[in-house]
């Protein structure tokens, strides 16, 4: 075969490649996210002990995780992600029109001063992002809309034990950890969560294609 056909067929393959790569970027963002669930309108209480109703962060787009300040690892990964995240938000211009809300699934050792104190130990920037604290009813109401797995592990004379194994009262003062689902979600100016995204590992580009997809769709 001649020099020129392998020409030709080399440039065909480059565009098609080139065509494929473009699909790819460009296809996503064209198709409509998928709704999982709605964030519910309850009044918490922020990181200074304000009230702060998930109502208020309508209009617009919402990055939200969970943590406990005793976790040794997921949490503090979660959150230094997000504050990267945090960081590429406010140098794209959108700070104003994207919001963090973080809560605690263990409100009862994580009142507002702990979780300040965990925010701030990670650089968090308050003026765009929350971290919350409910009562159990409301924690237990924010963990099923999401569909998060959340359990205590109880440490039982130096042995992990699950808190679903135990059929016996656990003293109050008993130490515990939490086991629980890995993930953030990203809430539309709806209050809708439109994608589930990892926490600990969560893929920034990806994240932010995501939230420029939903800043680029007008608010119902």
């Amino acid at each position: 075969m001649s020099r020129q056909f392998w020409f030709v067929g080399g440039i065909a393959l480059l565009l098609i490649a080139a065509i494929a790569g473009a699909v790819q970027v460009i296809l996503p963002r064209m198709l409509p996210l998928p709704v999982y669930a709605t964030l519910p309108t309850m009044a918490l209480r922020d990181q200074d002990n304000r009230p702060f109703d998930l109502g208020q962060t309508r209009g617009r787009v919402v990055v939200l995780s969970i943590i406990y300040t005793h976790c040794p690892d997921v949490c503090p990964l979660t959150t230094a992600r997000l504050r990267s995240l945090q960081q590429r938000v406010e140098r794209a211009g959108w700070s104003k029109a994207v919001y963090f809300v973080t809560f605690t699934i263990d409100p009862e050792r994580d009142v507002p001063t702990a979780l300040k104190l965990f925010a701030q130990a990670r650089g968090v920037d308050f003026s765009n992002w929350a971290f919350l604290a409910g009562t159990n009813e409301e924690t237990q109401t924010l963990i099923r809309t999401l569909g998060l797995y959340v359990e205590r592990v109880y440490n039982l004379n130096g042995t992990p034990v699950p808190e679903s194994t135990v059929n016996f009262a656990v003293p109050s003062n008993t130490e515990y950890s939490v086991s629980h689902t890995d993930r953030i979600f990203i809430v539309d100016q709806q209050g809708q969560v439109r994608a589930l995204e990892p926490g600990s590992t969560a893929d920034l580009d990806r994240v932010m294609q995501l939230i420029d997809q939903l800043l680029r769709t007008p608010a119902n």
